[in-house]
């Protein structure tokens, strides 16, 4: 169902490193706005657009969900999700089981994952977003969910912008050690600016501890990028999302604040920042955080669905085509002329298959998930720490 060809991939990566090789202020040797470095004003006001649009909101019931045209992208989305969580909650367990799991939930929201935590056993959960009445819907959804479970993990709750705030001042304790920190679709607001993705990251892993994980799933600039260029206008969509560059592409493709509009149905309608992720990369190994995992949602599905398929059932991510009962299809007959041809090409011959809608699909392999490991640390003669990562020593910023 990947509706869009990878062939193009290389030379986008080029393209999208090409301006990083121009421009000698790009080479991260500090940490601008961390360190020091003034932020421009304007662009205080991005982060009151996106704290507004999250704010404003509405708390939908599950009745409405359910009726949604993207409900069943919004379950497959929680699907990779939960397999994050489930996985590298798993793998630390492994070498110590009865290790009381403390996380870093940082661009919360409203908290979509909080019964995920509570499934994984957790013994403490930081909630943080910059949205206040976000932060304000998690809380009260996380005492509700305390209420009917009787017993949950401890939790902190934090309205604040994490790509110019420092975290661990607003801490509880401020020397707490995470094993976990997530970042759900939300890593992208900090591209704004380089100060901006150095705070973020420097929130993500300042109180991480060694050998912990940081995972998240962002938008693929590779994606978005592709697929504007089959454009005129730099722009592509379909019924339930819509994407536009504001930005000139003919004038290259800039490493922070490049800039698009993107609309999905009921959930987002505010600009976002392409995350260069060769970048991305190259920033986190400067926090001493390194790549060990990347895949878009349509490969994540091949790695994981084999080992997670009861929770794929559980959830309902895929709906049946044809319809059966008294349902009614999530799209159009015409999105779903993949599962028709993949009908007609079993050998074994079946009334129905699980599937996505093409429309939900083609917002689906737009993200892509990743996986970072905290490394080890050290010091140098001069006294400062340095990050030990399997491809070279990293020095601490």
């Amino acid at each position: 169902m990947n509706d869009v060809s990878t062939e193009n991939h290389e030379k986008v990566s080029e393209e999208l490193n090409s301006k990083e090789r121009q421009n000698k202020d790009t080479k991260c040797p500090r940490h601008e706005g961390v360190d020091g470095d003034v932020v421009p004003s304007k662009l205080h006001s991005h982060s009151n657009v996106v704290a507004a649009h999250y704010n404003h909101l509405e708390e939908k019931g599950l009745k409405e969900r359910f009726n949604s045209p993207i409900f069943y992208l919004r379950n497959f989305n929680n699907w990779v999700k939960s397999v994050l969580i489930q996985e590298h909650t798993d793998k630390i367990r492994e070498k110590d089981y009865g290790r009381p799991l403390r996380i870093l939930d940082i661009c919360c929201g409203k908290g979509g994952d909080l019964s995920k935590w509570q499934k994984a056993r957790v013994e403490h959960v930081i909630f943080a977003d910059i949205a206040e009445i976000s932060i304000q819907q998690c809380k009260t959804r996380y005492e509700d969910l305390r209420r009917r479970l009787g017993r949950l993990y401890t939790a902190e709750f934090i309205a604040t912008d994490c790509t110019k705030d420092t975290l661990r001042d607003k801490y509880k304790d401020p020397s707490i050690k995470f094993d976990i920190a997530s970042c759900q679709f939300g890593l992208h607001y900090s591209f704004e600016s380089l100060g901006q993705a150095r705070r973020m990251l420097s929130n993500i892993s300042e109180c991480l501890k060694p050998d912990g994980y940081f995972f998240g799933t962002i938008p693929n600039a590779y994606e978005i990028i592709t697929r504007s260029k089959k454009s005129p206008d730099a722009s592509f969509g379909n019924r339930i999302f819509n994407i536009k560059l504001l930005f000139n592409p003919e004038d290259g493709y800039p490493l922070f604040g490049g800039k698009y509009d993107f609309h999905l149905e009921g959930v987002v309608d505010c600009p976002e920042f392409l995350v260069n992720f060769e970048l991305f990369v190259k920033l986190a190994k400067e926090y001493g955080l390194e790549l060990i995992y990347k895949a878009g949602f349509a490969d994540f599905f091949k790695d994981y669905s084999g080992k997670y398929r009861d929770l794929l059932q559980r959830i309902k991510c895929f709906e049946s085509y044809p319809a059966t009962g008294n349902r009614e299809l999530i799209g159009e007959e015409k999105d779903y002329e993949h599962a028709k041809d993949y009908m007609a090409n079993r050998s074994d011959k079946t009334d129905n298959v699980g599937t996505m809608s093409k429309c939900e699909w083609e917002v689906a392999t737009i993200y892509l998930a990743f996986v970072m490991k905290k490394c080890k640390s050290t010091w140098d003669s001069n006294g400062k720490q340095v990050y030990v990562t399997s491809t070279k020593t990293a020095p601490s910023k």
